[in-house]
């Protein structure tokens, strides 16, 4: 395989590891009803499975990312996909909504792996400049899954049952774990923690003594406090406040899934990372701001919906930077900073999704997307700075 080949390989297959969350959460949104029916239970304990996909994916990330330091990344990697594999398809055959969802949870925690074990392996054969341009590729990629998952899985509806989404989960765990197997160890021996698991586990509260970790990820909870208040709040704010059709919200989702990936494509196009981090800061605040004017002010339509896409994509421009400073400045504990990293988004999540009701829909989601955004503009700002004093 040539180099080219070779790169290109590597950056589908890291890609579409990173795409997990959206595959595990997003996939089998269009069959939820047809799942409440078959199982015969409430749309209230199907709604519980995606939340138990997420606790899942969080734990895993917080499990492999330490192993990963001690072991290698490439044999937690195969063994998360092993596990995600007899997990779905335990979840095909699954006779009640119970069962499915403590399956749900071991899905979850097998798709983790993916997630925290591809920014690990990027950061181990990576590094500055050039870690920041090939997280943004992976970036890139990550941001057609969130589009294609629930149209992918609302065509499946029309073929098959709810069965066959997850059916087609089984057969995406399959063809990546072959792919994986042809990954090498990216983690030398020599450059693996020793000590006991106990040591390995505590460098992830270690990480956060580093200023230059500990302020991307406080960047990264501000940034996901904003996505996770457009993404909880906006079906209810556009399809039940301006009347928009199902139709209608899942193209303006997509477009807006589009953006973030448009942004983190830009990403590479700049020089020095401090500025990638700032512009996205930026744009995320101001577009932020009009979108909780528009929202207050019961402002058009498509004020508001160009506003959540310049906000998206600010929000896309800030990932791979700040994934790269964070990662680089812990190094020799990637595993475990990644693993923090990711779980930080999903954290940011909880908080925000009960947030945005309080005070009415349209007041709740401007007070958190706004304050969300300030806290990323706000860290931004400060590894400006300090990126800056760094390159002096």
């Amino acid at each position: 395989m040539s180099f080219s080949k070779r790169r290109v390989f590597l950056c589908l297959t890291l890609g579409l590891l990173t795409a997990f969350g959206p595959f595990v959460t997003d996939f089998y949104l269009p069959a939820m009803p047809s799942m409440a029916a078959d199982l015969k239970t409430s749309p209230q304990l199907v709604s519980l499975s995606i939340t138990m996909g997420m606790i899942g994916l969080a734990l895993g990330q917080l499990l492999v990312g330490p192993l990963s330091d001690k072991y290698g990344r490439r044999g937690p990697l195969l063994a998360s996909l092993a596990i995600f594999i007899v997990a779905s398809l335990a979840c095909l055959f699954a006779p009640d909504i119970q069962t499915l969802n403590v399956l749900r949870v071991f899905q979850g925690l097998g798709g983790a792996g993916g997630i925290v074990l591809s920014k690990s392996m990027s950061t181990d054969m990576y590094s500055g400049e050039e870690l920041a341009k090939f997280m943004a590729v992976l970036a890139a990629i990550n941001g057609i899954a969130p589009v294609s998952a629930p149209v992918i899985g609302g065509l499946l509806m029309s073929v098959t049952g709810w069965r066959g989404i997850f059916a087609v989960l089984l057969a995406v765990g399959v063809v990546l774990f072959v792919c994986s197997c042809f990954l090498s160890e990216s983690l030398a021996e020599e450059r693996r923690q020793g000590g006991a698991l106990g040591t390995v586990y505590a460098n992830l509260f270690r990480v956060f003594r580093n200023p230059l970790y500990l302020f991307p990820v406080l960047l990264e909870i501000g940034s996901f406090l904003m996505f996770f208040a457009y993404l909880s709040s906006s079906p209810f704010i556009l399809q039940g406040e301006f009347g928009v059709s199902p139709l209608a919200y899942s193209v303006a989702f997509a477009v807006n899934a589009l953006m973030i990936g448009v942004g983190s494509g830009l990403c590479g196009l700049f020089r020095h990372l401090r500025m990638a981090l700032l512009c996205g800061g930026l744009l995320s605040f101001v577009a932020a701001s009009l979108a909780a004017v528009c929202l207050i002010a019961h402002g058009s339509l498509g004020a508001l919906l160009v506003c959540y896409a310049l906000a998206l994509t600010g929000f896309g421009l800030m990932q791979p930077a700040a994934t790269s400073v964070a990662l680089d400045a812990e190094r020799a504990n990637a595993g475990a900073a990644s693993a923090v990293f990711g779980a930080s988004n999903f954290v940011a999540g909880a908080v925000a999704s009960p947030l945005v009701g309080f005070g009415g829909m349209r007041m709740g989601t401007s007070v958190v997307m706004v304050a969300g955004a300030l806290v990323s503009l706000a860290f931004a700002a400060v590894l400006y700075r300090r990126l800056g004093s760094l390159r002096g």
